[in-house]
């Protein structure tokens, strides 16, 4: 059975504690790894919102119009002090929220887009483009067997290849189809480990875009990095 980093989010409400489970290694890189807050991101399929207050707060958390700002959903804080929340991403297109830190409702600091509702208090806004998920995917671990599929969004009508670790850095040997316009994939099959990698736009070398884990090769090269639990 595969080794799994098990990360517990509490979600705080008035009636309900429960935890929701996070299982990849990569996102629990990320969080741990975040020295200041930064705007709202979809990384994957999680919504990753954080902050830093300004003073030493004792609670963070956020609410959201998809359950009418039914639930606080609390923020966890890292080892250098910033406060995060990660989430499923929606299936909405748009989402209201506020945020609330020792009691006190504010607008997210992080997010500038934010709206009026009917009682004349700003609510920050997330907007979710239909596309979003597709486009956040990259790569995705799709099973048990080391199903990996790799995507890479850039202009219609390119030749896009994949090389790393797992085909030698063969230039030609993985190639990615072009699934709609100007979106391309792959899939393969790998072995647990950690694996570098790059695509080739036109026979240019790009590191994944979606994938913040990066390194450098031994000739100087940006590749990307991926991370298959065993």
């Amino acid at each position: 059975m595969k080794n799994r980093v098990i990360l517990l989010f509490l979600i705080f409400s008035a009636s309900l504690l429960q935890a929701f489970e996070v299982t990849d290694i990569n996102l629990h890189l990320k969080i741990t790894g975040m020295t200041q807050a930064a705007p709202p991101e979809v990384w994957r399929d999680h919504l990753i919102l954080s902050c830093v207050p300004s003073h030493q707060a004792r609670f963070v958390g956020a609410a959201f119009s998809t359950d009418n700002f039914q639930t606080v959903h609390s923020y966890q804080k890292n080892e250098h002090g910033v406060y995060f929340l990660i989430l499923p991403l929606p299936d909405r297109e748009t989402v209201d929220y506020r945020i609330v830190i020792d009691g006190i409702w504010l607008e997210d600091p992080e997010n500038r887009n934010r709206v009026r509702d009917r009682n004349g208090l700003y609510l920050s806004r997330l907007s979710f483009p239909p596309d979003q998920r597709v486009r956040q995917l990259s790569p995705v671990i799709k099973d048990d067997w080391g199903t990996v599929e790799f995507y890479i969004q850039t202009h219609p009508g390119k030749r896009v290849y994949l090389a790393g670790d797992f085909n030698r850095w063969d230039p030609y040997m993985t190639v990615l189809k072009e699934k709609e316009p100007g979106l391309y994939a792959a899939e393969l099959s790998l072995k647990p480990g950690r694996y570098a990698y790059y695509f080739l736009i036109d026979g240019e070398p790009v590191p994944d875009p979606l994938n913040f884990q990066k390194n450098q090769s031994a000739t100087g090269e940006d590749v990307s990095i991926l991370f298959i639990p065993g």
